[in-house]
């Protein structure tokens, strides 16, 4: 027979093994719980490398059941779909290239997460946000496929972009894409294996170069501002060109294109005539305050999201605030640097009555009948008062007709060309622009000259119009 004592010390120890070991397992059990949530849930809330290892592992764990989830355009035409269980969804000619660089592509078959364009963006709704029938959500966006076509067409194989932005709202109607390979967004391997030089390069949302004369656009609004508040005289917007304008405390003159002399001057001819002397003067009168409180309104120097498609840069740099700087940052040279896209908002803030909207180009989305994802409008910047708005829309009207868009045949149009020296003696044109419904900016890189976007905009107006009438 058992000693009672030394049964009761056998239970105690055998009780003090079971804490002890079920703390072990308790302990296990909350490290391993810590470990991995920590891993994959709450570490890729806020790590982008620990997302991509999350996202990889899922991708591969359900990339041969997953549908690939549809996007649409504004008028609810598919432009890519048809994706079955590991097959990915595919567009139909022309919406394959035309929409090619803003789509992109999405994989996660390497510890590195190659995402670019909507499709990578998106992914979290379209990939991993599955039905019943393990397909993903379906995405809105504000594109006209028959104006993103169309505008592709334009680019007729050149490299450069168009845009086209709607006045009130923000939304994004085109955003197409040259650069230096035709890519298929059907064809994924030859975009992503090309050993082209920028060949992944979506020209119209990152592309930094100086505006050019599109700049101009900025110094008349400051200079119009300066004076609707005292600070400049009416007699400052009068200048007697020699094509020659040397800043104070430089030995650099600044010329105008084809060393043309224009004699006296007032805003509008030196709109119509793009004369460099005369905004080099004039935005050295204005000032460098203005010029800064000008282009911190029009939101230059300011990153601007484009949400599930990437984050606009851009910058203006006045240097030492001496007059060098400061002229040559007036006509459109010197150190600012912008995107086809941000110009394309400069004009749309003009033609809305001063009143920047925020952009943004995925409208909703759904799965079914739940809405995940929906955008309301919202301004971004009240970049310049009415007045000024008024006087700015005068002159760039002007300047329409002077590039041969009369009201006659194209309605109220308005607009500025530039044209930029860049690095590599690359020159890069502008026509930038809008009619009373939206707002383009056509960009194009190794011309000669931007009187060459001339029949581009004549004939990209057109469609506009005809788009909106309909």
């Amino acid at each position: 027979m058992i000693d009672p004592s030394k049964r009761n010390d056998f239970l105690k120890h055998s009780k003090r093994r079971i804490r002890v070991a079920e703390l072990i397992s308790a302990a296990g059990c909350l490290l391993f719980t810590f470990f991995f949530g920590g891993k994959y849930l709450i570490s890729p809330l806020f790590s982008s490398k620990a997302r991509t290892e999350r996202n990889s592992i899922t991708y591969e764990a359900i990339k041969d059941k997953v549908v690939e989830g549809d996007i649409y355009d504004k008028n609810g035409n598919l432009i890519l779909g048809n994706a079955s269980a590991g097959v990915p969804a595919t567009a139909s000619s022309p919406d394959n290239v035309a929409y090619a660089y803003l789509l992109g592509y999405y994989s996660g078959s390497s510890n590195k997460e190659n995402s670019y364009g909507l499709r990578g963006n998106l992914k979290d709704y379209s990939l991993f946000y599955l039905d019943s029938d393990s397909k993903g959500a379906a995405t809105n966006l504000t594109t006209d496929s028959g104006l993103q076509d169309y505008a592709y067409e334009l680019l007729d194989g050149n490299e450069g972009s168009i845009t086209v932005i709607d006045n009130k709202t923000g939304a994004i109607l085109c955003l197409t894409s040259q650069s230096t390979i035709i890519y298929d967004v059907n064809d994924v391997q030859s975009f992503v294996s090309s050993d082209v030089e920028g060949s992944q390069y979506r020209r119209g949302t990152y592309e930094t170069d100086p505006p050019g004369s599109t700049f101009k656009i900025i110094t008349a609004a400051a200079a119009l501002t300066a004076k609707d508040n005292g600070d400049l005289s009416d007699s400052a917007f009068q200048y007697s060109d020699t094509d020659s304008y040397i800043p104070s405390g430089s030995t650099n003159a600044i010329t105008n294109y084809n060393d043309i002399a224009y004699g006296d001057c007032d805003l509008e001819k030196a709109m119509n005539y793009s004369i460099n002397c005369y905004f080099a003067n004039l935005g050295v009168k204005t000032g460098e305050k203005q010029m800064r409180e000008t282009a911190d309104a029009f939101k230059i120097g300011t990153d601007i999201e484009i949400p599930f498609l990437t984050t606009l840069h851009s910058k203006i740099d006045l240097g030492d605030g001496s007059e060098e700087e400061l002229a040559q940052t007036s006509f459109g040279q010197g150190k600012t640097e912008i995107t086809p896209a941000q110009l394309t908002m400069i004009a749309q803030a003009v033609a809305n009555n001063g009143e920047m909207m925020s952009p943004y180009i995925v409208s909703s989305i759904t799965q079914g009948s739940l809405t995940l994802y929906k955008h309301f409008d919202k301004k971004l910047s009240t970049c310049i008062t009415e007045s000024v708005d008024n006087q700015l829309k005068t002159v760039l009207h002007s300047n329409a007709v002077f590039y041969g868009l009369d009201e006659s045949n194209y309605g109220m149009v308005y607009a500025k060309t530039g044209t930029a020296e860049c690095s590599g003696d690359r020159l890069h044109t502008y026509f930038l622009g809008f009619t009373d419904n939206a707002s383009f900016c056509i960009s194009m890189n190794n011309g000669s000259k931007s009187s060459l976007l001339y029949p581009v905009a004549q004939k990209l107006v057109s469609y506009i119009n005809q788009m909106y009438s309909n």
